[in-house]
């Protein structure tokens, strides 16, 4: 079985102006919720039923949910609730009240593991891309900071703060990516998002035989060349 080789750097919260971005719904990020007599961190999964993920028992996840903690009550609020990592390892964390304020809680290294709760002898890891192919289906939480390829062919972020939107773009295109992503789905616009691990993960429409619906499920892309993305901010 896997075992963690996090580290976290917690740092005192700070505001985040940075890129952030998060798909609408409870299983599209982390969340710090009470697990016994302390705040841990978790995933939520719609699989076969909604299950819940915790954190494998370790001193980065400890430390992680202290950080994170931190910075909910800094920004007014009781401690839990979602926060976001990016493909940086940066943890960061919203304000509870809807005011749009984000906070940077520090830093993690390595891979933060998950329990499965549908497969109890394998560990969730949104680093790991060691068995997985373009195209291959993505059997893991849906969780990463959204991303989109323009039409025309072109990865951006839209970024949105007190001065309004504006779209962003990485240091160079990566013609790579971009290509895995088209051989998925050629036309159109594309979302997609990218794990903690730098991991991109997109929904591809499949056919249902039972009912002849469409359904989007989420499949492998690829992983960020980070001199072909965006800086660390």
């Amino acid at each position: 079985m896997t075992t963690s080789t996090a580290t976290f750097e917690p740092c005192k919260p700070s505001p985040w102006n940075g890129r952030y971005a998060r798909i609408p719904g409870d299983c599209t990020v982390f969340h710090l919720v009470q697990v016994g007599d302390r705040l841990w961190p978790i995933l939520l999964w719609d699989f076969d039923g909604r299950g819940t993920c915790e954190a494998v028992e370790c001193d980065a996840a400890e430390t992680l949910a202290g950080a994170v903690a931190r910075a909910k009550r800094f920004a007014g609020g009781g401690g839990h609730g979602s926060f976001l990592i990016n493909e940086f390892g940066q943890v960061l964390v919203p304000a509870s009240d809807g005011s749009g304020r984000r906070f940077l809680a520090g830093h993690l290294k390595g891979r933060l593991l998950f329990n499965n709760p549908f497969c109890a002898e394998e560990l969730i890891d949104l680093c790991d891309n060691s068995r997985l192919q373009p195209g291959d289906p993505w059997k893991r939480p849906y969780v990463g900071i959204p991303h989109n390829l323009h039409r025309e062919g072109r990865i951006y972020f839209y970024k949105e703060d007190e001065n309004g939107g504006r779209t962003t773009h990485p240091l160079q295109q990566d013609d790579g990516l971009i290509r895995a992503m088209r051989s998925l789905r050629p036309k159109k616009a594309i979302r997609f998002i990218v794990t903690h691990g730098g991991l991109v993960v997109t929904k591809c429409p499949v056919d249902d035989r039972q009912t002849s619906e469409e359904t989007w499920q989420p499949v492998y892309v690829g992983k960020i060349t980070p001199s072909q993305w965006f800086e660390k901010e």
